[in-house]
């Protein structure tokens, strides 16, 4: 494939509670070493973890930065060619120079509706450590992002035309896509704010493929009970919280609907 998605990244206010969460349910592991901790002082304790392809970058939030799923990232085999692609069908997206304390991209850029992600190619000087390195194969791995979308279509369309996704046969719709980097799924489904109160254009949801469902949720009940501040948190609370709940449950590709110690929502399927 043309492209491969190879990073999510999540604002978080306790990388702690967060790592341990991420680790425990989908054994994910360290790949990089070093990041700003809650006082803003680099912490060579903390780093992307990864569960051997994707990289999970749980970064401290800082004031002004909302918390939650924030940004995603790219591997392209040229980025000169996407560069060329933007310039003659989508002047307006803009493309900039990631800083050189990044791990992972060298660029950043967005989709149309205002998505960031970040752009890497092989050879990038910013691409280094567990990024460089083979990776892994595990039996629990991110298998999909969600964007939400007030026009799905023409968001789906772009993926395809620029990054080469291809699109993923099965029960979508106009209003719900899915698009592949051949591992990866980009689910981008529709955005209707009357669905529920907070409901958002950008990115809603990451999903995890995992070898036996029953297996994951002792091992997320385990850990509740010995680290309560790891546990997943409830997402039918509420007025609201149902609609939420049974929305999430609506993606095409989940079974199980939960959501991480911060409220990230998170599907699984096996």
């Amino acid at each position: 494939m043309f492209t491969t998605i190879r990073h999510v990244a999540i604002h978080t206010d306790n990388y702690n509670r967060m790592a341990k969460f991420y680790q425990t349910a989908f054994h994910m592991k360290k790949i990089t070493t070093g990041m700003t901790d809650d006082k803003g002082n680099y912490n060579p304790e903390r780093g992307h973890i990864s569960d051997g392809v994707i990289g999970l970058a749980l970064l401290q939030r800082q004031a002004g930065l909302p918390a939650g799923l924030d940004h995603f990232g790219f591997e392209v085999d040229d980025v000169e060619k996407v560069l060329d692609k933007l310039r003659t069908k989508y002047p307006d997206v803009m493309v900039g120079k990631s800083p050189g304390h990044v791990p992972f991209a060298g660029l950043r850029t967005h989709d149309p509706a205002g998505n960031i992600f970040d752009l890497s190619q092989k050879g990038m000087s910013n691409v280094r450590e567990g990024y460089v390195e083979k990776g892994w194969e595990q039996n629990r791995w991110l298998n999909h992002i969600a964007i939400r979308a007030l026009k799905p279509g023409p968001l789906a369309e772009f993926y395809h035309e620029v990054y080469e996704l291809k699109p993923v046969e099965g029960p979508w719709d106009e209003k719900n896509f899915c698009l592949t980097d051949g591992r990866v799924r980009l689910v981008i489904r529709s955005w209707d704010p009357t669905t529920f109160r907070g409901m958002r254009e950008g990115l809603d949801h990451i999903g995890f493929k995992v070898d036996n469902l029953a297996d994951v949720k002792k091992d997320i009940e385990e850990l509740a009970q010995s680290s309560p501040e790891a546990a997943p948190r409830k997402i039918d609370l509420g007025r609201d919280g149902q609609r939420r709940l049974n929305n999430l449950q609506s993606c095409k590709l989940a079974q199980y609907a939960t959501a991480d110690p911060d409220g990230c929502l998170i599907d699984l399927c096996s």
